[in-house]
């Protein structure tokens, strides 16, 4: 059996330890990636100045699923039940409140009317629309997932409220983040649309 000098084994570990050193002194110098941070808006109406509503709508009560409002990076599902929030890829503001103005103007978009935000203006719509996010995430099958629910309230109580369940799934286009937040949006503004089918079907105060 072969060994190895003294003399060699020393230079040999002094190498190894050199790399060691330098392998360190990279990772350190080199300064973390800037996190990436996404804004959750629609495209607003091509409007200016007042607009008269024979109905008067406002968007109530958003409540999101506490999971997605304990940290504000965007949420994977690992395995079912275990999920994990991304350091480096997060949404620029806290999700209820982008979701609010998101929902407002695809609500808007589709029901071609304009759709109150201000709570302190409640008493002159004539339906109130609350919104309840469960599940807004992506999956590591490469899908996004929106469940919710949404309520549609007359502001007479002259009718009863009305209650809808939205759930559904998108295949991802690409790999990455910037592709699950395009498919979370673009599953935003379907639940968007149904909600504007929903106030159509209503009767006119």
């Amino acid at each position: 059996m072969r060994t190895i000098s003294t003399h060699r084994a020393t230079r040999i570990f002094a190498a190894l330890a050199s790399l060691t050193y330098l392998s360190i002194f990279v990772a350190c110098s080199t300064p973390a990636p800037e996190p990436a941070t996404y804004l959750l808006r629609g495209e607003p109406l091509e409007t200016n100045g007042r607009v008269d509503m024979s109905v008067r709508v406002g968007l109530g009560r958003l409540v999101v699923a506490p999971y997605l409002l304990s940290d504000m990076g965007i949420v994977i599902e690992l395995e079912p039940g275990e999920i994990r929030a991304a350091r480096q890829h997060r949404w620029a503001e806290p999700l209820d409140a982008g979701l609010r103005w998101f929902l407002r103007s695809e609500i808007a978009r589709s029901y071609e009317g304009e759709i109150g935000g201000g709570l302190g203006d409640r008493t002159d719509w004539d339906y109130t629309i609350d919104v309840y996010i469960a599940r807004f995430h992506g999956t590591m099958s490469g899908t996004a997932l929106l469940e919710a629910s949404f309520v549609i309230r007359p502001s007479d109580h002259s009718e009863a409220s009305v209650e809808y369940r939205f759930f559904r799934s998108k295949a991802l286009l690409d790999e990455g983040y910037a592709a699950l937040v395009e498919a979370e949006r673009s599953l935003a503004s379907e639940l968007g649309a149904s909600i504007a089918v929903a106030l159509g079907e209503m009767p006119t105060p």
